[in-house]
């Protein structure tokens, strides 16, 4: 079955109850109406987005799960390669700008190009993040355990920000797109979620609802993905209660480890990504907390250079969208879109890739042709266990 023809019976399976428990049964939330920026600013957040109990309700997340594990490629082990430096800005086979040649192959990538072309797709990701939103009606999230919590805020986190990436994708660079302009906000500031009648930007998940609930715990940044080959990953599955924590620590060592996270070496210093002063909050006496908190992930022959550092540097980033074949930039919008995979490997881009990347071409090329290929069975409907998001 095709994974086109498979988002019919996903977007059947929304339908289906969120929330399972063998334990206890809650009565449904009445959704308050929805605050506005000014009001939101006056207030607290709800209490209910706080605190916790030992053993409660859990989340049915296979929808979610499904569509992560058909639609993310995973890059797998970190690796400190580069791809070469070109003589132009940018080659017709790949769309890497000079100053992104350090971290041009890190990232977990997220098939945009397919739910570019395929509404019923981006309508699965829609549902889900209305679904996701609507939990919080159902059951006050204090009556879940803490780490169903965290699993629930970074899988609406990075639902919200697919969400949103798909709407303006083939776009590559996203940096206004996130961070704003003087002219406009940007898409990390507004007010775009709902939960439990509170208006919320993801800046809200990330620095006032995640720090308060989980205090001293930085690694809760790596489960924020944002479309971009510099944030975090995107993993493969979704994050629940029980794989969440665990996840995270593996996040952190990915993150750190590759280049987009850490460049240790070089005339410049001890480089990180940008991402680490916007979670600045995190981290209160800035250089010396972060610098404990790296050594804790970093490998051991790359310790020297971080200790030998005076300064730790933040002014690694790549705004770069993180499809799978890459995209063309152009003056009139980012409207160019170009597979790689339908073109050839000819010998000019073949003596500009590394080794390295002429295996992670393959793997996409592989990748593109299993998108449209037979994908597992799914079960009708109607056998399916409860399922949600």
């Amino acid at each position: 079955m095709k994974l086109r023809t498979s988002v019919s019976v996903i977007a059947a399976l929304l339908l289906c109850p969120v929330l399972t428990s063998a334990a206890f049964a809650t009565p449904a939330v009445t959704a308050q109406p929805a605050q506005t920026q000014s009001e939101l600013q006056n207030q607290t957040l709800p209490a209910s987005f706080f605190g916790g109990v030992e053993q409660g309700k859990k989340i049915d997340y296979k929808v979610l799960d499904f569509v992560l594990r058909t639609s993310v490629l995973s890059e797998g082990i970190p690796q400190r390669s580069t791809v070469l430096e070109r003589e132009q800005r940018y080659d017709i086979y790949r769309s890497y700008p000079l100053g992104d040649h350090f971290t041009a192959l890190s990232a977990n990538r997220f098939h945009f190009e397919e739910y570019q072309h395929n509404p019923e797709m981006r309508d699965v990701i829609s549902q889900l993040r209305r679904q996701l939103s609507a939990v919080p009606e159902q059951t006050p999230l204090n009556q879940l355990t803490k780490n169903e919590q965290l699993a629930y805020w970074l899988n609406l986190y990075n639902v919200t920000v697919l969400d949103e990436v798909i709407k303006v994708y083939p776009r590559k660079d996203l940096a206004a797109f996130l961070l704003g302009t003087t002219e406009q906000p940007g898409l990390l500031s507004q007010k775009i979620l709902t939960v439990a009648g509170v208006r919320l930007s993801l800046d809200d998940i990330q620095f006032a609802i995640l720090p308060k609930q989980f205090p001293q715990q930085p690694e809760v940044i790596y489960g924020l993905y944002q479309g971009i080959i510099g944030s975090p990953n995107l993993p493969a599955f979704a994050y629940t209660g029980s794989n969440v924590q665990q996840q995270l620590v593996k996040n952190a060592a990915e993150f750190i480890n590759s280049n987009r996270g850490t460049l240790p070496k070089g005339t410049l210093g001890f480089r990180v990504s940008s991402f680490y002063q916007r979670s600045a909050a995190y981290f209160p006496d800035f250089q010396a907390d972060l610098r404990k908190h790296l050594a804790t992930y970093l490998r051991l022959d790359e310790q020297p250079y971080l200790q030998g550092s005076k300064t730790i540097l933040t002014n690694l980033s790549n705004y770069s969208v993180t499809d799978v074949y890459g995209t063309l930039p152009n003056t009139k919008g980012h409207k160019t879109a170009v597979q790689v995979a339908a073109l050839p490997l000819g010998p000019v881009v073949a003596r500009k890739l590394t080794f390295e990347q002429r295996e992670r071409y393959h793997l996409l090329k592989q990748r593109g042709q299993t998108m449209q290929a037979s994908q597992p069975s799914v079960a009708t409907p109607e056998k399916q266990p409860a399922a949600a998001i």
